[in-house]
């Protein structure tokens, strides 16, 4: 049977039963690329696509598929390689193939170019909310933006937020339930549906689905509640002398530093606000004489008075890599970033200032990050004030320079003036080789620490495991296994999983050189022999092929969760007796109950996947 021909009659029953927007955005453009053992491979143009029809199409084409091949056929969509798609007449012309090279293992590994750029302002705005809410400011900003450019527009799984907001998965949800951080994040990220309720939709194969949570995100940030005071004053002012609301924008956009419009960072206001932006503010005090003039010039004075402070700068790696594998605390991180802000590094031209001074000290950085004890911030920087320290050691990132005039007694002082010179550079371990201390030299120290706090993994973003930085490249030595360190000294081995399941040479060459993660092999095993997944007829096959589109991502929620635990706390569950589901421990005992929650009570498949992950037949 032609299998393209097959799929072309599942589009068109498609096209009938789908809108015409979701079909044309996510359908239209796949193909059909394999049918093996009754796995009918679908090809499709990027992982949005993929997990999309994931998600929402794979009951309903299996079971287009039952009525054209008479037998119960499974539906896996992978991503198209990009050598795939159509190119010109003229392949010799049109075609290209280009292999970079020449990379330094700083920008090999690092990428400088992947950047989270913030605006400037938010240095005066962690003063008033603190770290934490500008971390899930950032993730939301980022996420947010990402959204602008895909098909559907603001339909994103919570995982990009929680990528760019330096936070851990508890941390992060935590955060967004507490009543004082939403209180930070208004006229920043406000959830549009109330907390403690979630809607629902009917999908057609009859379940409910738990509709999106909306919310809206600023992309501009507001101004604090002392700045948006101190420009409330001067415009009733103005307003008392005579002078219409559109001459009051215009005189202030006159002023050649904006800044001089604010007066000192106030604490705990009496007074509040009427509204979180210029434009805000000036609807309020124009009533019903607001117009489209007003409004263009209360943006342009916003956006003058939130750009004058810059851009913050902040690569993907230091989120996504720096500041868990250094256990670095919100407002730590958010300290490193605005040291070097101020500190300046110039990613145009490359220009760069290394050392930066704290006129108010301690108390200054510590109102940097919105808390009020220098203490805290003297204790990270000052490793020999034991009884002080609190939280991860920055000194990694800030080498203090000694100023003259300074005294023993003056040292004590929490606002005397102190100088830095701060790390711009991420640090790292390439090749076995050194990373680049804060004071300019080389530490050989702590050259581990990168590649894991634990001195093993390094969680990626998705949930993966990312093992480039301790990694030897481009030797004739043997790829060193890519492992996930548990607990209890025990790990997964891929490539002994992967020679153990006589997977072929070429395939387990392109795995292991592709540092792929052997928690995600775990997770998609898992997931292959799970009820939700459709009684996949190839668990190995479609594990591999998910590993080889992605070599990191691994499957979501309680799958990834599972393949966390060690090969011995995993194998606990696969012994159990059915009905007798019990924790493993006093630590985990949600374990036992996800397990049941996703592979089901009468599951026959188990045997085959213990027989894949630990090479041995089990019994139910």
């Amino acid at each position: 049977m032609d299998i393209q021909q097959v799929w072309q009659t599942v589009l068109g029953q498609l096209q009938m039963e789908m809108p015409r927007a979701s079909f044309d955005t996510w359908v239209r453009d796949t193909q059909a690329i394999s049918y093996e053992d009754g796995l009918l491979m679908i090809g499709v143009r990027n992982a949005y696509a993929r997990d999309w029809l994931e998600s929402r199409l794979s009951s309903t084409v299996s079971r287009l598929l039952v009525g054209i091949f008479n037998q119960t056929v499974d539906v896996a969509f992978t991503v198209l390689e990009a050598q795939n798609e159509e190119v010109g007449d003229d392949p010799d012309e049109d075609a290209f193939t280009i292999e970079p090279v020449g990379w330094l293992d700083y920008e090999r590994i690092v990428q400088p170019h992947r950047q989270v750029v913030v605006k400037g302002y938010l240095r005066r705005l962690g003063m008033e909310i603190g770290a934490k809410a500008i971390w899930l400011y950032i993730g939301f900003h980022q996420a947010a933006w990402l959204a602008s450019t895909q098909p559907d527009g603001a339909r994103l799984h919570s995982q990009v937020v929680r990528r760019f907001s330096g936070l851990s998965e508890g941390a992060f949800w935590r955060l967004l339930k507490k009543p004082d951080i939403q209180k930070s994040l208004t006229g920043l990220v406000e959830r549009l549906d109330p907390l403690d309720e979630h809607k629902y939709r009917r999908g057609r194969d009859g379940r409910p689905h738990r509709l999106p949570v909306r919310y809206q995100v600023y992309m501009t940030p507001r101004l604090t509640r002392a700045d948006t005071l101190a420009i409330q004053t001067r415009l009733m002012a103005m307003l008392e002398e005579g002078l219409s609301l559109a001459e009051g924008i215009e005189g202030l956009l006159t002023v050649d530093d904006p800044l001089a419009l604010f007066g000192e960072m106030a604490v705990g206001l009496s007074k509040e606000p009427p509204g979180s932006s210029v434009m805000g503010l000036a609807r309020l005090l124009a009533g019903d004489d607001w117009n489209a003039e007003i409004d263009r010039l209360a943006q342009s004075l916003h956006r003058k008075l939130v750009d004058r402070l810059g851009n913050i700068h902040l690569t993907h790696y230091f989120v996504e890599q720096v500041i868990p594998a250094y256990k670095l605390t919100p407002a730590q991180a958010w300290l490193v970033a605005v040291a070097r802000d101020l500190a300046y590094l110039n990613w145009q031209t490359g220009e760069r200032r290394e050392v930066v001074t704290f006129q108010g000290g301690y108390q200054e950085m510590a109102a940097l990050v919105g808390s009020g004890r220098p203490k805290t911030v003297q204790g990270w920087l000052a490793p020999h004030w034991h009884d002080e320290k609190r939280g991860a050691d920055l000194t990694q990132f800030l080498q203090e320079i000694a100023l003259e005039d300074k005294t023993e007694e003056s040292l004590r002082a929490a606002s005397m003036p102190r100088a830095f010179r701060v790390l711009l550079d991420e640090p790292l371990v390439a090749n076995g080789g050194y990373r680049s201390a804060a004071d300019g030299g080389d530490s050989w120290s702590q050259m581990e620490a990168i590649a894991a706090a634990n001195g093993g993994y390094m969680p990626a973003a998705n949930g993966g495991v990312l093992n480039t930085l301790n990694t030897h490249l481009n030797t004739q030595e043997k790829t060193p296994p890519t492992t996930q360190e548990l607990a209890g000294g025990r790990r997964w081995d891929l490539k002994s999983l992967l020679q153990e399941n006589e997977i072929h040479p070429r395939v387990r060459k392109e795995l292991l050189e592709s540092q792929a993660s052997a928690q995600a092999f775990v997770s998609w095993v898992l997931y292959a022999m799970s009820p939700s997944s459709g009684k996949l007829t190839d668990p190995l096959g479609y594990a591999i092929s998910r590993l080889r589109d992605d070599p990191k991502r691994a499957a979501r929620g309680a799958f990834s969760q599972l393949a966390a635990l060690s090969p011995d706390e995993l194998r606990k569950l696969f012994e159990m007796p059915q009905g007798k589901y019990a924790a493993l421990d006093d630590e985990s005992p949600a374990m036992a109950d996800d397990w049941l929650a996703v592979m089901g009570k009468e599951n026959g498949r188990l045997p085959v996947a213990r027989q894949i992950l630990f090479g041995e037949e089990g019994e139910r």
